[in-house]
Formats: structure tokens, sequence, C-alpha cells
């Protein structure tokens, strides 16, 4: 009852745009109230009135808030896109969604790419502690430690070294044998000296008579 009083007393947009009396049995009332004429106004100018209110009549009444509404979308993208209407806004929804999709798996991919890096540099890292641990090295390092330049020299430097120092020795050791044998004939003329100045003095010192 109050209902088609207030239809009464206001006709809802649907019946105010088309100039006609507002009943109870109005089928454009409920969705289409007096305070949005332009949302019959584009959906009556896009679909038209009569194949509108077949539409509704058609549907479940649970489902006309939802068709109007519908309606309503459809007039105004068809405003501004005459051609595509909705449909080209909805391909373009599509399309970025798709470009967020690739872009999601571009990201996964770049984010396991740096995982596995990152798992690889720390394996290397631990591979060269442990090499270096054990006194071992794929690049060389036994040839750097065993180095002269280190401090401590390689069994073939310190082969050369001892040979070099018995060389040492044993021309030293000729060196120090080397005066004896010179000094030998020296002794023997000064013990011949002596000998004969001692035959001298005995001579000289012998019986007078």
């Amino acid at each position: 009852m109050s209902s088609s009083s207030s239809s009464q007393s206001s006709p809802c947009a649907a019946c105010k745009f088309l100039r006609r009396k507002c009943t109870a049995e109005c089928v454009f009332a409920p969705y289409f109230p007096p305070d949005q004429p332009a949302k019959f106004a584009s959906v009556h100018r896009v679909f038209g009135a009569s194949n509108v209110a077949k539409l509704l009549n058609e549907i479940p009444a649970a489902q006309r808030d939802d068709a109007a509404n519908s309606l309503a979308y459809e007039a105004e993208a068809r405003f501004n896109d005459p051609v595509y209407g909705c449909v080209g806004f909805i391909s373009q929804l599509q399309h970025r969604l798709k470009q967020l999709h690739l872009d999601l798996h571009l990201a996964r991919q770049e984010l396991l790419q740096e995982a596995a890096q990152q798992q690889q540099r720390q394996f290397q890292q631990q591979e060269v502690i442990r090499l270096m641990d054990g006194g071992v090295t794929a690049t060389g390092f036994n040839e750097i430690i065993s180095s002269p330049s280190m401090g401590v020299s390689t069994p073939s430097s310190s082969s050369l070294a001892l040979g070099e120092m018995d060389h040492d020795r044993a021309y030293q050791g000729q060196q120090v044998q080397r005066p004896v044998v010179e000094l030998k004939p020296q002794l023997f003329l000064q013990q011949q000296h002596h000998l004969q100045k001692e035959q001298r003095q005995e001579g000289s010192t012998g019986p007078s008579g």
C-alpha cells in the first residue's frame, strides 16, 4: 500500500522519462528509482525501453536487479566506445591480467635463479675453506705456500741448498788442509838447519887435545 502510494506520488525514472503513469505493477520502478534518471536514460537510448521491460519480465525476480545494473553499465560503455562497448574494456582487463601473470612468472623465475646462484656461491666458499683447511687447493696454492717467498723451501730447493752447503764444506776443508801440505817442506828445512847448527856447535866445543 505504501509502495503504491509512493509510486503514485513520485514516478520512477523510467515512467518519468517516458512520461507515463507509474503503477504498482511497473517493472522499472524497483530498479530505476526517481533519483537516478540518467541510469534509465542511458539504458533506453542503447537498448530501448520495450526490450528492457521484456528482459526483466523473462528473468526471475532475484536476478532483475543485477540485470538492470548490467544493462546500465553496458549502456555507459557503449557511449564511451560505440564499437566494442564493455567488451573492449573486458578485453583490456584480460590483457592486463595476462601481463600480470607473465610478470609474476618471470619474477618467480628470477627469484629461483638468484637462490640457485646464492647456493652455488655458498657451496664454492665452503669448498675453498675445506680445501684450504686440508692444505690442498685446485689453483696451485701448494706451490705458493711452499715457494721460497713464503719462507718455506720446496724439496728440490732444499736438496740444492744442501748440495751447495756440502760443496762449500768440502771446498773449505781443502783450503784448510792445503797450508799443511805446503808447510811440510818448510818444517823440513827448518829441522835440517837446526841440526846443522847443532853439529857446528858440537864440532867447535869438541876435545882440543
